[in-house]
């Protein structure tokens, strides 16, 4: 995506969802939230509307290019 695209699904995903970080529910800035892959790109996503949510910096550094949660354990029950 160019700027220009980033900032316009940005933008959709914010009237869509609000202003909150997809995993940990913080209410942020729009400013502080980053735009994070459900199915991560390297692993096959896409830059579709429907692949995408906000996060925060914390919550979409700590998934990487995981298909999981931030902070799951794989092979862990809760």
């Amino acid at each position: 995506m160019n700027p220009k695209q980033k900032r316009k699904k940005k933008q959709q995903l914010i009237e869509d969802f609000g202003c909150y970080c997809w995993w940990c529910g913080k209410c942020l800035m729009p400013e502080k939230l980053t735009i994070e892959h459900l199915l991560p790109r390297s692993k096959g996503g896409s830059n579709s509307k429907e692949n995408l949510r906000l996060s925060c910096f914390k919550c979409n550094n700590s998934r990487g290019n995981s298909l999981y949660p931030p902070g799951w354990e794989q092979g862990k029950c809760f």
